[in-house]
C-alpha cells in the first residue's frame, strides 16, 4: 500500500492451458510472461491498482496466423484494456446516468479519477439497443462534413428517436434499408426526388408524406413572393393604419442577390436577417 492513498496487488494467473483467440486451437506451451497494469474499483477510500502477471503461448496449429498469443482472461479485461470490466461498467452506467462533465465531476469524489473524454468513450463503446421497425418513419438527409459528405437520417417519429444513420443519401442504400425492414406504414420526407423513389421502391405500400418543417418552409416561401410583389399596396395600407411613425421595412432589392459575388451573399444574407429582427423588436417594443 503507498501513501498516497493507493493499493496496489500483485497478481498472477495460474491457468496451464490457453485457447488460441483465431483458431481456437488448445495449447500449453508458454513463451514468456508479462505484466498488465488494471485500473479497478476502489476499496474504501483508496485507489486500487492491479498488476497482473499473464502468459504468451505458442498455438500448436502450424496452419494458424497467429504464432504467439497472449492468454484471455474474459472475467477480468478484455485484452489490451487497462481497466477491469467492473470497473468499465460502473464507469458507463455513471456516464450514461450523468453524461460527460458531470460524470466526471462525481468520478473525482468517489476515487475513480476519471476525465470527461474517458466517460464518453464508455458510453461510446456501447452497441444501440435493437429497436423495431417503426410504423411512422422520418427520413431526411445531414452533413457528416457540410458541402462535401452528406448522410442520411432515420427517425421513429411515434417516439422520437433515431434508430438507423446511413452512410450515404443514394437511393439504393435507403432501398436497402427499407427491404431488411419491412412494416413502415408511413414515410415522412423532405421534397428530394431521390428519397421519394427509393421510398416507391423500398417500401411501395407505405404513404409518402411531406414533413412539417418543408410545409412550413414551402408556405414562407410563398408568402414571401406575395408579400414582395405586393409590397406597395401593401405599404400604402400600413400607412393608412398606423397614425404614429412605426419603422418601415425596406424595400427589397430586385435581382441584387444574384450580382452578389458568392463569397459575399452570406454576410448579406446575414445583415438581412439582423435587420428584419431589429425592426420586429422596435415594433413589439411599441405595442404592435
Amino acid at each position: 500500500m503507498n501513501s498516497n492513498h493507493q493499493i496496489t496487488f500483485h497478481v498472477s494467473s495460474t491457468q496451464v492451458f490457453a485457447c488460441c483467440p483465431v483458431c481456437n486451437q488448445i495449447t500449453h506451451r508458454v513463451h514468456s510472461r508479462y505484466e498488465r497494469t488494471l485500473r479497478d474499483l476502489p476499496c474504501v477510500d483508496f485507489c486500487l491498482t492491479i498488476l497482473l502477471q499473464v502468459c504468451k503461448f505458442f498455438c500448436r496449429n502450424e496452419a494458424c496466423k497467429r504464432c504467439i498469443f497472449t492468454e484471455r482472461l474474459p472475467k477480468v479485461a478484455v485484452p489490451w484494456a487497462r481497466k477491469t470490466i467492473r470497473f468499465a461498467e460502473h464507469l458507463t452506467s455513471i456516464g450514461l446516468a450523468l453524461g460527460g462533465a458531470a460524470a466526471a465531476r462525481l468520478s473525482y469524489q468517489i476515487n475513480y479519477g476519471s476525465s470527461r473524454n474517458t466517460m464518453l468513450r464508455s458510453i461510446a463503446k456501447l452497441e444501440p439497443p435493437p429497436a423495431p421497425t417503426p410504423k411512422i418513419l422520418g427520413v431526411d438527409d445531414f452533413a457528416f462534413q457540410r458541402g462535401h459528405h452528406y448522410g442520411t437520417i432515420l427517425v421513429d417519429l411515434e417516439h422520437h428517436r433515431t434508430i438507423a444513420l446511413l452512410p450515404d443519401r443514394d437511393a439504393k442504400t435507403l432501398v436497402a434499408w427499407l427491404e431488411e425492414h419491412p412494416g413502415v406504414e408511413i414515410l415522412s420526407r423532405d421534397r428530394s426526388k431521390t428519397y421519394k423513389s427509393a421510398i416507391s421502391e423500398g417500401a411501395p405500400n407505405a404513404i409518402q408524406v411531406a414533413d412539417r418543417f418543408h410545409l412550413l418552409k414551402n408556405l414562407q416561401e410563398v408568402l414571401e413572393k406575395v408579400f414582395h410583389s405586393n409590397y406597395p399596396a401593401l405599404k400604402s395600407v400600413d400607412a393608412a393604419l398606423l397614425k404614429s411613425e412605426v419603422p418601415e421595412p425596406h424595400a427589397p432589392e430586385s435581382n441584387e442577390k444574384s450580382k452578389v459575388p458568392p463569397d459575399e451573399q452570406g454576410p448579406r444574407s446575414r445583415a438581412h436577417r439582423l435587420n428584419n429582427y431589429q425592426q420586429t423588436h422596435a415594433l413589439k417594443q411599441q405595442g404592435y
